[in-house]
């Protein structure tokens, strides 16, 4: 094949990995479907999974989630930070340079050792969440909430936000979004991730690499960009007309189109169902039908399914988070599967270090300044 069939190293496989398995219908983490985890597991036990290579046992559950929330605080340097950081910065900014920061105030940062990296990877899991929620409530000028030790993962990013214990339904279908996007295989970020491990930098580096790459709106910003285009959809009846204009221009319509699932993400139809429990007033129910009615339409006229992004814009939008933090919230899930390829990088690392097929000029004769 030439290199053009190969652009943005498509169809090429790079590496060997035992932790996540994609093809055109089908997802699963360390050989369990994604259905499956997402109607059954906790995040915690996903997290679990991903790092272990097995589900825990109900002992090592409880031994896990200890560890997890006896790292449910901030160091005090982060949180004044927080208070010092612009409100109208953008919260992916913000999360980025809160996560080196948080670096600096981690004794074992630079310890390379293998009880070292899961120590990080822990306090990583358990702190994210709280930074994204007290980032929101930073841009909202609403005090700081501390962590709440008997609530999972998911309840705590909630309680952190609303300073309210969320109710099982709403922390469920948090939880739900969170698995789904934990882990996707050699993504743009996570492959970043594992570039930056490769040179044997520390864990907040490799993070902060991978949540770099995440803003992109070609990648984990597509989701705010989504549901904003939602949004400009006047109704259902408006979606033609939104569209057609667009699709002749050869404009991108955002949440469609994936470079690895060509006949539908198997990610979307949970978040569908998602989307249409959590629609309850006119305006979300007419949301969900404008949402549906766009994927009709991008099917018939395009062949192009809608994407994981496209649903969970949607879905975090009905929970009533704002649009600025839906990167952040796909950040605190995939920080799982980061942290899960972080590790196995090191196991057998190698220096990943491509080739170009030089394309410029060449034979060049070096002329004096005065001649050119």
């Amino acid at each position: 094949m030439a290199l053009d069939d190969h652009a943005g190293l498509e169809d090429i496989e790079v590496l060997k990995s035992a932790i996540c398995e994609i093809n055109q219908t089908h997802l699963s983490f360390r050989g369990y479907s994604i259905q499956d985890l997402a109607a059954n597991a906790s995040f915690e036990e996903v997290v679990y999974l991903l790092w272990n290579d097995a589900l825990p046992s109900k002992q090592e559950l409880k031994d896990f989630t200890t560890q997890l929330r006896a790292e449910y605080s901030l160091p005090r340097e982060i949180v004044e930070h927080i208070n010092h950081v612009p409100r109208e910065a953008h919260p992916m900014a913000v999360l980025r340079t809160l996560i080196s920061s948080l670096g600096l105030y981690d004794e074992e940062a630079a310890n390379r050792s293998i009880p070292a990296q899961q120590k990080k990877a822990i306090r990583l899991m358990a702190k994210i969440p709280l930074i994204v929620a007290a980032i929101e409530r930073h841009r909202d000028a609403k005090a700081h909430v501390e962590a709440n030790p008997e609530l999972s993962i998911a309840e705590n990013f909630l309680y952190c936000l609303s300073a309210k214990v969320p109710d099982k339904t709403t922390a469920r279908l948090i939880e739900t979004a969170l698995i789904l996007y934990a882990e996707h295989e050699l993504n743009a970020s996570t492959f970043a991730a594992r570039v930056t491990a490769a040179t044997e930098a520390d864990t907040y580096s490799c993070i902060v690499s991978a949540l770099s790459t995440l803003q992109g709106s070609l990648h984990g910003g597509a989701n705010q960009r989504s549901i904003e285009m939602l949004l400009s959809i006047a109704s259902p009846e408006s979606v033609i007309e939104y569209i057609t204009p667009r699709l002749a221009k050869k404009e991108i319509i955002m949440g469609f189109g994936h470079r690895v699932y060509k006949n539908g993400d198997p990610r979307v139809p949970i978040l569908r169902t998602l989307c249409e429990a959590l629609a309850k007033s006119e305006h979300e129910k007419k949301l969900f039908t404008t949402a549906t009615c766009l994927e009709e339409e991008m099917l018939k006229r395009k062949n192009l399914h809608p994407n994981v992004d496209f649903y969970s814009g949607l879905a975090f939008y009905l929970l009533g988070l704002s649009a600025d933090i839906f990167t952040c919230v796909f950040a605190m899930a995939r920080s799982a599967g980061y942290l899960a390829h972080i590790a196995e990088q090191w196991e057998r690392n190698k220096l990943i270090r491509p080739r170009a097929i030089y394309s410029g000029k060449k034979n060049l004769t070096f002329a004096p300044i005065e001649k050119r």
